[in-house]
């Protein structure tokens, strides 16, 4: 098939690099594959050393900052004239399949609704129930595709009364990460960490449902408790969310934490950073659909430590592979991870179980050979 593969971001945080992942796939399997993006970025060379070419196009992604009057305004005098460049390359490249990637990047459904060509459209979000933004979406990508692929069971729930059950497909997550444990204590150097510190890091993109502000009040209670604690925050923000930055650093400083925690921003050596925890954490505050960066840290052999909601229920197993914690109440968490920095064997063994949960349902190998399945089963 020849396939235009649409994704409305350019970094290689969970989504992306899932995307990328699915396009290594379908490239490996024979077919003929264009990828468009909405902005230059890491991406976009990763997709280029595999030999996937790109272009870049603003897709009018719609983002939740753009529901208003202005702001819809805004995205419709974009979206017409992605329209036009997409119905363009479908027509020069004689795409037969569209694969859209995350809820917001709605042109590829659209275009292929309107020029008659199949959508496959992979689904990460999780989105209130009965809210606007659900129905709409769900009406939308019902209309438009052929399949759609949903990554965890709670994203499966969440969008099950709103797409035909035909069309909706639940397909795992599933990374290929490179063990890179033996360079461990060269990134504990550059922190200037005793050797005898646990370091217990949230790896994820800055925005109002992820946790960071949530971590920092955890940060703190430990902090009460034990000084044998360093902690690290990794991600940026979305472009017009950097305010979210300055919100961080002055509750650092109220709660009195800032020689205790770094935040290393953007990495592009998040395997490393993983590879270096002793403990990883995602205390995110609302529904999370099914974090890529837990899987990481299941296959870098880390215990997990993340809210009780969304896929993390259905990836962390509690007391097995981690603790599932409760929102809202920074003592019980930080007594988690305290008794994980107390005990090197618990860490351990908590690794380990995870890492075995990991290589039997969420490796590289599950992905694509279900991935694949569910392109196979649309007939062009």
């Amino acid at each position: 098939m020849n396939i235009l593969l649409v994704n409305g971001s350019s970094d290689l945080y969970g989504a992306s690099r899932i995307f990328f992942q699915t396009a290594h796939k379908l490239k490996k399997n024979g077919h003929q594959l264009l990828v468009v993006l909405s902005e230059e970025g890491p991406l976009v060379q990763e997709l280029n050393k595999v030999g996937i070419p790109t272009r870049i196009v603003r897709l009018g992604v719609l983002r939740k900052k753009y529901f208003s009057i202005f702001g819809l305004a805004n995205r419709i005098k974009i979206l017409i004239t992605a329209f036009f460049i997409i119905k363009k390359i479908c027509k020069e490249q004689n795409i037969n399949l569209i694969y859209t990637n995350t809820v917001p990047v709605i042109v590829g459904g659209i275009a292929s609704k309107l020029l008659g060509i199949k959508n496959v459209w992979h689904i990460h979000e999780i989105l209130p129930e009965n809210g606007f933004q659900l129905r709409f979406f769900g009406w939308l990508i019902n209309r438009c595709s052929s399949k759609v692929i949903a990554v965890s069971k709670a994203v499966y729930e969440n969008w099950s009364s709103k797409i035909s059950a035909e069309k909706l497909v639940l397909v795992y997550n599933g990374i290929d990460f490179p063990n890179l444990s033996n360079q461990a204590d060269d990134f504990r150097a550059s922190l200037k960490l005793p050797s005898q510190k646990i370091l217990v890091g949230m790896i994820g993109r800055v925005n109002h449902y992820k946790g960071q502000g949530y971590f920092l009040e955890i940060v703190a209670e430990i902090n009460k408790h034990s000084h044998n604690c360093h902690f690290v925050m990794v991600g940026d923000a979305f472009k017009g969310y950097e305010y979210l930055y300055d919100q961080l650093s002055e509750q650092k400083r109220q709660l009195g934490i800032e020689d205790v925690i770094t935040d290393l921003g953007y990495r592009a050596d998040i395997d490393l950073v993983m590879h270096s925890l002793d403990i990883f954490v995602l205390p995110s505050i609302k529904p999370d659909p099914f974090p890529t960066v837990i899987l990481e840290a299941m296959a870098a052999q880390k215990p997990v430590v993340a809210t009780r909601q969304g896929g993390a229920c259905e990836s962390v197993v509690h007391a097995l592979t981690g603790y599932l914690v409760p929102l809202q109440d920074p003592a019980t968490v930080a007594a988690h991870i305290l008794t994980l920095a107390k005990n090197e064997s618990l860490r351990n063994e908590m690794g380990i179980a995870g890492h075995q949960r990991f290589q039997s349902l969420y490796s590289i190998e599950n992905f694509e050979t279900n991935i694949a399945a569910a392109f196979e089963s649309i007939a062009v």
